[in-house]
């Protein structure tokens, strides 16, 4: 149904107005006089080499950073814009929400606009008579439809621009983050509506940062990063990578040695010789896997009783774990100077949402009034899953149908 090959988009950016004059009129002289041809703009690609094909059918979600080149890529597949180079290819009637407003004038009533949005879609007059009051039907925008859309707000007009669009029986249905604006009931609407049209075989391209919409409707995701295809595939995994991508810095760097010296505070009384990922040097842990720490602590002086700490911090900062060995009465016995205690703390099963985070260990007295050793937020691991996820925990829990367990 969409075919893009090798698809790109440039645009000539000037960094003052009279450059434009400059550049319609000195490259010519310059190419009259023999002379070296000089530009005035630098090239900006929105788009840059893109590929890939959409079968009949399929609902394909586009997801990236504001700027990747979706909306971009969505006007020249609807022929709004024309490519630099590449092609694309269709088959079939496009109907498509790119932007709010687009394609609707603001002076026309609902109603005016219904017939001029479906005509130019490529309805005849009969066949808009025929599907209007179901289009009204859908939109529920009430009297407001006699009314010019100028006064509509962003809500009732998406509404009005959704309705047209599906009831035009298009073969290929864009819609560009117009489901954001709606409320959770319209929304519930224009889901349903979507997977009946897919169920029929229409071809569904959908851009939104809403990453749980997007799991749930579509087939398969097309990852944009400035202008380029980074990834293609399975939105559930792709999303949760994205997810990741959009914390700062991209999220922690799993480059680390999994077995090494901790940065750490100096105290004098103790100090973490080792730090480790009890996961076959893996990084990358499953929803539900066991996580498995260990750590070496040795003591420059005679110590009491140990009390080991753990804090996890998922990349963006937020402190998610904060729990020590106290809390299920385990205590280390009393290290001489130059002693080592060992252990191992088992999280299992992992239920941390999928994301990039950072551990920290401590060692307190019994009673936590002194601190012997803390090191800083230095041992990362990623979590992923193979289901949607939404929050930050995923917690083991028992669903029962009918009554109490």
């Amino acid at each position: 149904m969409i075919e893009v090959e090798n698809l790109g988009k440039c645009y000539q950016i000037y960094e003052q107005p009279r450059d434009r004059l400059k550049q319609m009129l000195f490259p010519r002289l310059q190419r009259l006089a023999g002379m070296p041809v000089q530009t005035y703009f630098r090239e900006f690609w929105a788009l840059k080499d893109v590929s890939f094909k959409i079968e009949k059918g399929e609902a394909v979600g586009i997801i990236g950073r504001n700027g990747s080149g979706k909306s971009t890529l969505l006007q020249m597949i609807c022929g709004v814009l024309g490519p630099t180079c590449g092609r694309v290819e269709t088959c079939g009637r496009i109907a498509a929400l790119l932007e709010l407003g687009s394609g609707f004038n603001p002076e026309f009533t609902g109603r005016e606009n219904i017939y001029m949005n479906a005509a130019l879609l490529g309805l005849s007059r009969q066949e808009i008579d025929a599907r209007y009051d179901e289009i009204v039907a859908f939109a529920d925008i009430g009297n407001f439809i006699e009314q010019p859309v100028k006064t509509y707000s962003s809500g009732m007009f998406v509404r009005l621009a959704f309705s047209v669009a599906v009831h035009v029986q298009p073969d290929i249905l864009v819609v560009d983050e117009a489901l954001s604006v709606g409320d959770i009931t319209f929304r519930n609407k224009c889901i349903e509506v979507i997977q009946r049209m897919m169920a029929r075989g229409v071809t569904v391209l959908f851009v939104t940062h809403d990453l749980s919409t997007l799991q749930l409707l579509c087939t398969r995701v097309l990852w944009l990063s400035n202008g380029q295809l980074r990834a293609s595939g399975n939105p559930v995994s792709i999303s949760q990578d994205y997810y990741v991508d959009m914390l700062p810095d991209g999220g922690t760097q799993l480059t680390v040695d999994r077995s090494f010296l901790p940065p750490q505070q100096e105290t004098g009384k103790a100090r973490f010789t080792e730090l480790r990922l009890l996961n076959g040097g893996e990084a990358h842990y499953r929803v539900g896997q066991p996580l498995r720490l260990g750590f070496v602590l040795r003591a420059q002086t005679d110590l009491p009783k140990i009390v080991f700490a753990v804090s996890i911090y998922r990349a963006d900062g937020d402190w998610l774990v904060g729990q020590t060995s106290r809390d299920d009465g385990v205590f280390w016995d009393a290290p001489k100077a130059g002693q080592e205690c060992s252990g191992t703390l088992i999280l299992n099963p992992l239920c941390l949402a999928p994301g990039e985070y950072l551990v920290a260990f401590a060692a307190y007295a019994e009673d936590y009034s002194l601190c012997f050793a803390l090191t800083d937020l230095c041992l990362p691991f990623s979590v992923r899953a193979d289901f949607p996820t939404w929050g930050k925990f995923h917690h083991p829990g028992v669903w029962v149908i009918g009554g109490e367990a």
